[in-house]
């Protein structure tokens, strides 16, 4: 019987090493995103406490801009084991593009309204991200999947 020719693991589409890495990143998006929901959360409790209602305006201002940063990364970390690298690399790239014109452009139309406070919104939008991406790094750094390449046939580059 003739010998199959073995093939590497990591040259397979959806390697045992390539899926527990997939599945790290989509777990560590959607605790990062939870924590940053929940930093938020408390953001909108102390807003909410304050005599001026600009500031809870403020907070959920800042939660929503926040969820614009969050939810794409989480959505690209589902999407993305589907993607070739190109098409991966131009979704994290545009997603990032979008979401900082979107925050940008919300922050430009809400300077100056009375009824929002700038620092609010700022606290909220902080907290909320800066927290989502310090978990989602944490997570990564502790999971250290390797990274799933396929070795070159010709090492010169020639066929």
């Amino acid at each position: 019987m003739p010998a199959q020719p073995e093939t590497p693991a990591s040259s397979s589409p959806r390697s045992p090493r390539r899926a527990a890495s997939d599945r790290s990143m989509q777990r560590a998006t959607l605790i990062a995103a939870g924590v940053g929901l929940l930093a938020d959360g408390v953001v909108l409790a102390l807003a909410a406490t304050r005599p001026e209602s600009a500031a809870l305006y403020g907070a959920l201002v800042g939660t929503a801009l926040t969820l614009v940063i969050v939810l794409p990364t989480v959505a690209i970390s589902f999407a993305g084991p589907r993607m070739t690298p190109v098409t991966m690399a131009a979704t994290v790239l545009g997603s990032w593009a979008v979401k900082m014109f979107v925050v940008i452009l919300v922050l430009l139309l809400v300077r100056g309204q009375e009824a929002l406070s700038a620092p609010w919104i700022g606290i909220a939008l902080l907290v909320g991200g800066v927290s989502a991406m310090l978990v989602e790094a944490s997570v990564l750094l502790r999971t250290r999947q390797p990274l799933d390449v396929a070795p070159a046939d010709d090492p010169s580059g020639r066929s």
